[in-house]
């Protein structure tokens, strides 16, 4: 008997004992057996502080061969995958508040000095005055409309660029902070997997 099963490269759980459907999708043309293997348990995590483990669909097979000798396990995804543990937070809902609210104050601040870092080097201020006055005839006497709609196309282009804002967005299309993020996931991940396996630390 097949049985097909689809893994994520990654995943999050928050709870100890690790089962087959937390990690996957299993089809089965029985039902019995479908649920059988979804509720196989993978792992235990000890009791405490967030933890990661890698998996092989070596050790899936071994656990699923339990259930039925004659069950052909049919692998749709990934053959190595990692598992993330998180333990429940006990930290209180101000305090998390709190982390987000300076994460933004220092992106924030942090952009914004980024950005007259930038204005200063490429003197911005003396290149609309110059504008000005090949526009106009006149020296301009400070900041006027030129500095105004530049601010303003700033702020309007970073949101169009980033495709958010708020909880909005203008395409269905991921946002290249998303992008980035998952690059980022995926490189993190292949380092997790490949760390385990040269360190014999892959469960099989």
């Amino acid at each position: 008997m097949n049985v097909y099963f689809k893994g994520e490269e990654s995943i999050c759980v928050k709870h100890r004992d690790l089962i087959v459907k937390d990690i996957g999708e299993v089809y089965c043309s029985s039902p019995e057996i479908t649920y059988q293997v979804e509720n196989l348990k993978l792992y235990h995590f000890p009791k405490g502080t967030d933890a990661k483990e890698v998996f092989s669909i070596v050790n899936l097979l071994e656990k699923i061969k339990s259930v039925d000798k004659e069950i052909e396990l049919i692998n749709l995804g990934e053959t190595d995958f990692i598992v993330y543990y998180k333990a429940k937070s006990e930290a209180n809902k101000w305090q998390q508040n709190a982390k987000i609210l300076f994460v933004c104050l220092v992106a924030f601040f942090g952009a914004a000095i980024s950005i007259m870092a930038y204005n200063n080097d490429v003197e911005i201020e003396e290149l609309f005055a110059k504008v000005y006055e090949c526009l106009t005839g006149k020296k301009s006497a400070g900041p006027g409309m030129l500095e105004i709609s530049y601010s303003i196309g700033l702020a309007v282009g970073i949101i169009v660029f980033f495709n958010h804002a708020a909880k909005k967005t203008f395409s269905d299309e991921p946002t290249p902070f998303e992008v980035q993020m998952r690059l980022y996931e995926k490189d993190v991940n292949e380092t997790f997997i490949i760390g385990a396996d040269r360190k014999k630390e892959e469960h099989e």
